[in-house]
């Protein structure tokens, strides 16, 4: 006997077999019951959630001529016949979608059914229609022969020309649940005597994305590649994105272990995981912490609400793997700041807006910070600040490459504002960032001339800052030409250093 795949194999042969859509075929009982059967319906749904078994058992029940509370009796010439009938007509309208095979489809309907009670036409893929073909085929879905019933099959039901869903009974088709799915592949792998772990059928479950077909044809294409299958079966056969490699992500997160926390992610990308699904399952890990939290008060995740908004971010952008490693770098290193800051607060050591005014921004000089403001607007225009935006991503994703995480938690959340030949004026969203920016600013201006090859001066203004600016920009344009400063030799002040080291700690600050 040919081998069947296992998804053909155990297609249900009555509703008590059809799983995971109990409200669709609880209503197709009671019209056949109540024998108030529609000329038109549509079904629409994901793949592999039973659509087309679902049409294909409809149309054995209501030919059956003795059918008994819904189900077919398997003893009529017309269910004998079932598997062979040309009563039953199945059509890919992703293949025949032209208006030629609709209007052959307008003659043959005309032919009464051979040994049925009813013509049934199963069209799948019906959105793939051309137009001509859906205005050829609309008289007829509104007024079939009375032995004819269509069943239009769908995944797109958007695509479906309102005019045609207005003439047929809907019926939209649920993802099956995993608990559900894990029931079948459990039973199925039984009675084939396939070896499958438990936590398999799990991961096997969820990659199946709710299409029961799926998850059938994954095991049936696993059995054939070991005769134990395992959650490593899987991984190397799909790439998978484990819960277990998600709890692990996490934990170096939590554990600073940046390195393998790296790693990790490396290897996902490597053996082929789909970046989508890490971040469909990090969200999903995330959004349960944040759930806890909410709950508890209790917080495990540093960053939490930020990492969430963050790597949501992610799913419009092209590198998605990196990323994803540049976004938890980031979150690392200010999640280790922040807990720094809320320490020394927690000692009593105020850290005020006054004090890191007067004392730390002496290390770059007043004078100097309001020059670099005045430059940044000199002949500064639209175009030179489009090419340093690519190259300050180009400068990040090095960063990002080599795992420099001390310039990456500085450049997180930054924006530039304003580009001139000479000076570059970035924003930052909060105070502390941009002061921390500033203390090295000059090691960053040096970064950007090796790395990218602009020899330029930056300085960075948070968020209230740069509004101030801008405002006062905008006010004087008119009565105020902005020409280029000399700036001023600077001198090292040890006074400043240690407040700022006291406060920020020696890793952020480096003194030339």
């Amino acid at each position: 006997m040919d081998y069947k795949v296992l998804y053909r194999k155990y297609r249900p042969k009555d509703f008590n077999d059809l799983v995971g859509q109990d409200h669709i075929k609880e209503l197709l009982l009671q019209s056949i019951l109540n024998n108030k059967l529609s000329h038109a319906f549509i079904f629409n749904g994901p793949r592999g959630t039973g659509k087309t078994s679902t049409a294909k058992l409809f149309a054995k029940i209501i030919n059956c001529t003795n059918n008994f509370e819904g189900n077919a009796c398997n003893k009529c010439i017309s269910c004998l016949s079932y598997e062979e009938t040309i009563d039953i007509i199945e059509i890919d309208a992703a293949s025949n979608n032209g208006v030629d095979e609709i209007r052959e489809l307008r003659e043959n309907i005309k032919i009464l059914p051979s040994l049925s009670r009813y013509k049934v036409y199963i069209i799948d893929e019906v959105h793939m229609l051309s137009t001509n073909a859906w205005n050829a085929f609309l008289k007829t879905l509104e007024e079939p022969p009375k032995h004819v019933i269509f069943i239009l099959a769908t995944t797109e039901i958007q695509k479906v020309p309102i005019t045609v869903l207005s003439r047929c009974q809907r019926f939209d088709f649920q993802r099956i649940s995993n608990d559900v799915i894990f029931q079948k592949v459990k039973e199925i792998a039984k009675k084939e005597k396939i070896n499958i772990s438990d936590e398999a059928i799990i991961e096997l479950s969820e990659l199946s994305n709710g299409g029961l077909r799926d998850a059938l044809g994954m095991l049936d294409q696993l059995s054939k590649l070991s005769d134990k299958i395992t959650i490593g079966t899987l991984n190397n056969a799909y790439g998978l994105v484990t819960n277990k490699d998600i709890k692990e992500i996490f934990e170096e997160y939590k554990n600073r272990e940046i390195k393998l926390l790296i790693e990790n992610v490396n290897n996902l990308n490597l053996k082929g995981a789909n970046s989508d699904v890490l971040l469909t399952k990090m969200l999903d890990f995330l959004l349960q912490e944040l759930i806890k939290y909410k709950i508890s008060n209790i917080k495990e995740i540093n960053n939490l609400e930020q990492l969430i908004f963050d790597l949501e971010e992610c799913y419009n952008k092209k590198n998605k793997y990196l990323m994803i490693k540049t976004i938890l770098l980031k979150n690392v290193e200010d999640s280790v700041e922040n807990i720094e800051i809320e320490n020394r607060v927690k000692e009593e050591k105020n850290i005020s807006r006054e004090i890191i005014s007067d004392e730390i921004l002496e290390q770059i000089n007043l004078e100097t910070f309001n020059i670099r403001i005045n430059n940044s607007f000199v002949n500064a225009n639209l175009n030179l600040k489009k090419e340093f935006i690519k190259k300050w991503d180009e400068l990040t994703n090095y960063f990002c490459a080599i795992g420099e995480t001390k310039y990456l938690s500085l450049l997180k959340n930054t924006k530039v504002e304003v580009v001139s030949p000479t000076n570059v004026l970035i924003s930052t969203n909060t105070y502390n960032n941009s002061v921390l920016f500033n203390l090295i600013c000059d090691e960053i201006s040096e970064k950007c001339k090796k790395i990218i090859g602009d020899n330029i001066k930056i300085i960075c203004l948070d968020e209230e800052q740069w509004k101030k600016e801008k405002s006062k920009y905008i006010k004087n344009k008119k009565i105020k030409e902005y020409s280029y400063i000399e700036e001023p030799v600077l001198k090292n002040n040890t006074k400043t250093i240690n407040i700022a080291t006291d406060i920020f700690g020696e890793e952020l600050i480096e003194i030339k």
